[in-house]
């Protein structure tokens, strides 16, 4: 029951999606606030429509037919705020990933001290970073100009050197700068970032101010030893929201009803996730598979990171995995054969029309074994950059929550193969829960947190989030088939029982969603589960739609060289999860 109260306002929050648009009401009930209805619709923000407005005036359309609650007037406006007969919302926001990403050059001296800053300053921002210049680089300055006209990019990030260093380098580079930028053509003359050595500040807003727009942020590495990346960060995003959101064709409708700065969806996503680590004081894992894009979240008490690869995703991003992953590593994580052809065909289907959906089992494996390559691939250059393992073998430090969301986790046909995903994936190891953004709200309730955080906490714990269900994944040497651990459980529900896991197992436990369970986890003497090598230890755990999940296959995993028997493995693991 809703309570028409004015003093509690009620909310309507839409995420523009690259493919899909959610809105989703917000409103007090008995309980508290909570997610009233949730609805989507295509995005229009590209040809015939480019209009993002419409897909949003479609969606809230739908969501007053499910709620009986006129949202919208006749000629398409929102009413706000709320009227006298239940007509409306009190306020509206917005969260967008629909724009396209920033198209940047970066220039610098050395390609691992201010050039390996200015990316990882990159990535936490919607881009692509299509060039880059350095003392490294082999081709001419001929080459190098007509390479950055060619390219045509929105922005040049011009970083090196370190503050009160010499700048004649730097100068040389400035100059090359100076040059593209005059034979730039009018609209197209890409704007200017400077995040370097803070003597050469006055130059180049000299030098280039006359020519484009020139920004000034702190210097990215302003010691050999020392990174300082909060500036350019916060510059980035202001230029990636006025370039780019300002620019996407009807946002500026949706912005004259919201009473929130509209928000880039990854940013109000990472929000969520240190909300999380604040509230479980330890670390939280966030995954946003999307349609174009990938967002990774770390966080811990006041520490939050953020990785974007906009160069990834389950739509039109897709065809880029064909650039960055061997056919051979794709064709060996599908369980059944499939010829490279067929394989390419498929990709490239998809990334034309993203908005299609798996229409047999074949089609459904193979989606999600192509996002298990997306996520891993994104997940690897995220650990190299966040300073974790990397490569191949890469590996996230122990946290204690998963986060996911995206279509193609959210809405697998069963949790089980949302969290196969992930755990194929990530390889993660240790004792953590996973939740799922089933109905994409995470961000619009990073967005409401601004403003409103008592009413977030109230829709948290009105079950927003779907409980997959707890992993203990330990990690050690150890042989197949011999045991690596014993776990005691007593459940609320099916009082006790043992459970022997051995080396190469995969083990899915029944534990129905809510019901708490004690386990005492034995492990073999070289075998940690997250409290050191043959360490035990008592944990409450509780159960979910995918119940409890023994993942004993070792990290990294390790499939045979041989197909058939590859793919009888994969389809094991596949029933196993409940596939």
């Amino acid at each position: 029951m809703i309570v028409n109260d004015s003093y509690f306002p009620s909310f309507l929050l839409a995420d523009c999606g690259s493919t899909a648009t959610t809105v989703a009401l917000f409103d007090i009930t008995e309980t508290g606030y909570r997610l009233v209805a949730q609805a989507v619709a295509p995005t229009t923000a590209a040809a015939p429509w480019a209009d993002v407005s419409v897909g949003v005036q479609v969606a809230i359309g739908q969501l007053s037919k499910i709620t009986g609650r006129p949202l919208l007037t006749d000629d398409g406006d929102l009413i706000i705020p709320r009227q006298e007969n239940g007509a409306g919302v009190d306020r509206f926001g917005v969260t967008v990933s629909a724009a396209p990403p920033l198209r940047l050059v970066t220039a610098g001296l050395l390609e691992d001290v201010s050039l390996a800053s200015a990316r990882r300053a990159v990535r936490t921002i919607y881009a692509q970073e299509v060039d880059s210049f350095s003392l490294n680089d082999t081709r001419d300055e001929q080459e190098q100009i007509e390479a950055m006209i060619t390219l045509e990019p929105d922005l040049i990030l011009l970083t090196g050197g370190t503050d009160g260093g010499d700048t004649a380098q730097l100068r040389e580079l400035l100059q090359k700068v100076e040059l593209s930028a005059n034979l730039f053509n009018g609209a197209a003359k890409p704007q200017v970032l400077y995040a370097g050595n803070s003597r050469l500040r006055e130059s180049v807003t000299a030098s280039l101010s006359s020519l484009t727009n020139v920004h000034v942020a702190g210097n990215v590495r302003p010691t050999l030893q020392s990174e300082q990346l909060a500036d350019a960060m916060q510059v980035l995003g202001k230029l990636y929201e006025e370039l780019k959101v300002g620019s996407l064709p009807g946002i500026q409708e949706i912005r004259g009803w919201s009473q929130f700065p509209v928000e880039t969806t990854a940013r109000a996503f990472g929000r969520m996730i240190e909300y999380f680590a604040a509230l479980y004081e330890s670390r939280i894992m966030g995954l946003d598979l999307g349609s174009n894009s990938v967002v990774l979240a770390t966080a811990r008490a006041q520490e939050g990171q953020i990785f974007i690869d906009s160069n990834a995703g389950m739509g039109r991003s897709l065809v880029n995995l064909l650039d960055n992953v061997p056919l051979p590593t794709l064709l060996a994580h599908i369980p059944y054969s499939m010829t490279e052809q067929a394989l390419r065909d498929f990709i490239q289907e998809k990334a034309l029309y993203p908005q299609t959906v798996p229409m047999t089992e074949e089609e459904l494996y193979l989606e999600q074994a192509l996002a298990r390559q997306v996520i891993r691939y994104t997940f690897a250059s995220a650990a190299e950059q966040w300073g974790w393992s990397g490569g191949a073998g890469a590996q996230p430090p122990p946290f204690s929550l998963l986060v996911l969301r995206g279509q193609t986790l959210a809405r697998a046909p069963r949790p089980g193969q949302a969290m196969l995903m992930a755990l194929d994936a990530l390889q993660p190891s240790g004792i953590f829960s996973v939740a799922v953004d089933r109905y994409g709200v995470l961000p619009l309730l990073g967005l409401l947190a601004t403003q409103e955080p008592s009413a977030v906490v109230q829709i948290l714990e009105g079950g927003v989030l779907v409980e997959h269900g707890w992993v203990i994944a330990p990690s050690g040497p150890a042989q197949p088939g011999k045991k690596v651990l014993r776990i005691m459980v007593d459940s609320a529900d099916k009082g006790e029982y043992r459970i022997d896991a051995e080396f190469g197992e995969l083990i899915n436990v029944p534990l129905d969603p809510g019901i708490p369970a004690q386990l005492t986890l034995e492990p073999e003497r070289r075998i940690d589960v997250g409290f050191g090598p043959g360490r035990s230890k008592k944990i409450t755990v509780h159960g979910g739609a995918a119940g409890l999940v023994v993942d004993c296959r070792g990290r990294p995993l390790q499939l045979p060289d041989e197909g058939a028997e590859r793919q009888s493995i994969l389809r094991q693991w596949q029933w196993d999860m409940g596939g």
